[in-house]
């Protein structure tokens, strides 16, 4: 049967999804401003609060290829469903935890909503191949502006009621989600037939948590430490070990030859989108802070900063969704590459600029242009190349590298900035800044050149995937 006519209006799927999407984002963007709150209600240590951030995206980058998989394997109403299950039990334990483990325990089931987006693009993509990529757009758009609309909101919120309330808002909102979810999302048959790939899975979670654990203690004992060199070391050896298995293996984890060029460069760009916005959490309200004295700084208020990621955060959730239009007008392609060159601009206008306020919104609004439409555009991408039994798996694979990017970015900015401190002001020296600008705008000149890398006629429309019969 026809999905249009067999299953629920497409504009009332995309709304639900995006309100999950939108709840989830949120729920974490109110987090990050909570902490001191947290820290102070819970007695813990800055290690141990960093655990809060550090459970959660360990849990959501190793359960994201999986949950990706699951959903092609299973269909993606049903993971779907059981990750929000899963997310909303994890937002309660965190409202009603008495102790940092219980907090921590939590934030790591909120973890696996990490997959939300990678699920909600297999749902649309089944429903209606060519409603697919303008829901996409919406999805990450809508998932961005969550993201500081939860770290705007946070002040407020813990201003006015308990911390617990910043996850008791979002619960019910899941829940309700959930009981739409059930009753309105089309229930779409998997869209592959065959067994879940668990030796990979297990070569591919042991890796990515060993590259991140070593990535995440950096801050603390250094590149050269040897508990960093060995994570990082088994980092190595186990996402090799994974490259050769998926490579022999029938039904693999993550298909490695689908879509050929056009995947590689939706993975580069992947990481690129997530090394530009946590370097832009990391460089802007320092600029921003530090005194005058050190000749950058505007020794300006936080609320400053937030007006900054608030540009950010709106002109990436208003970018996101046009990837679908301007495909259609400049092609896949070139749309591609004209979309990392706001990445490539932002840290030249502060290298060459004047870092003035003015100098730094523009930055920021360039940062969350190209984020927006070129990680849209990479999604779109995926949609376009990859068969319909293999969506959930390689769009959830895209999301693992922008999170490896992310963690890459933050670590290497950090890292950068504190080689050189200027005497007698405790902060990094204007030669830090201007290192971490350059590795930016480079790991973005390589994006758009994978991105040039895409052939022409990649971008097809695979086959939708037929609507289970209720």
């Amino acid at each position: 049967m026809d999905s249009v006519r067999t299953g629920p209006p497409r504009a009332a799927s995309l709304v639900l999804l995006c309100l999950i999407a939108l709840t989830y984002s949120t729920l974490e963007g109110m987090v990050a401003p909570a902490l001191p709150v947290l820290q102070s209600a819970f007695g813990a240590s800055p290690s141990a609060l960093a655990w809060v951030f550090t459970g959660l995206l360990l849990a959501g980058t190793v359960a994201s290829p999986l949950i990706g998989r699951l959903a092609d394997v299973h269909g993606p109403k049903r993971v779907l469903l059981t990750v929000l299950a899963l997310v909303a039990l994890g937002t309660l334990l965190a409202a009603l935890a008495g102790t940092m483990v219980l907090l921590a325990l939590g934030q790591v089931l909120q973890g696996f909503g990490l997959g939300f987006v990678p699920l909600s693009i297999a749902i649309l993509s089944g429903v209606s191949r060519g409603s697919g990529k303008a829901g996409v757009g919406v999805l990450i758009g809508m998932s961005g502006f969550g993201t500081v609309a939860g770290g705007l909101l946070a002040g407020p919120l813990l201003l006015a009621l308990s911390y617990r309330f910043i996850y008791w808002i979002p619960f019910g909102v899941l829940i309700l989600a959930g009981l739409l979810a059930a009753w309105l999302l089309p229930a779409t048959e998997p869209s592959a037939r065959g067994r879940i790939d668990w030796v990979g899975a297990v070569l591919l979670a042991g890796g990515l948590v060993a590259l991140l654990l070593g990535i995440t203690f950096v801050p603390t004992s250094g590149w050269g430490s040897v508990l960093v060199l060995a994570l990082l070391a088994a980092a190595v050896v186990l996402l090799a070990s994974f490259f050769v298995v998926e490579r022999r293996t029938a039904q693999p984890l993550v298909a490695l030859r689908v879509g050929g060029r056009a995947m590689v460069a939706t993975y580069v760009i992947g990481l690129a989108t997530g090394w530009a916005g946590s370097a832009t959490f990391v460089l802007l309200p320092l600029i921003v802070a530090a005194p005058p004295a050190s000749g950058y700084g505007l020794g300006e208020s936080p609320l400053v900063t937030g007006s900054l990621l608030t540009v950010f955060g709106v002109l990436g959730a208003a970018s996101a969704p046009l990837a679908a239009p301007l495909e259609r007008l400049l092609g896949a392609r070139l749309l591609l590459v004209l979309s990392c060159l706001p990445l490539v601009a932002a840290p030249l206008v502060l290298i060459l600029g004047h870092l003035g306020f003015a100098g730094l919104v523009v930055a920021a609004g360039l940062i969350g242009l190209g984020i927006g439409l070129g990680f849209s555009q990479a999604m779109n991408v995926v949609v376009g190349t990859v068969p319909a039994d293999r969506i959930g798996s390689a769009s959830s694979a895209v999301y693992v590298v922008r999170g490896v990017g992310s963690t890459l970015g933050a670590q290497v900015t950090g890292s950068l900035l504190t080689v050189t401190l200027l005497p007698g002001l405790g902060v990094s020296a204007w030669s830090g800044f201007l290192a971490a600008l350059v590795v930016s705008a480079v790991v973005a000149i390589v994006a758009a050149a994978a991105a040039g890398t895409v052939p022409r006629n990649a971008v097809a429309s695979p086959r939708p995937v037929a609507l289970a019969e209720h």
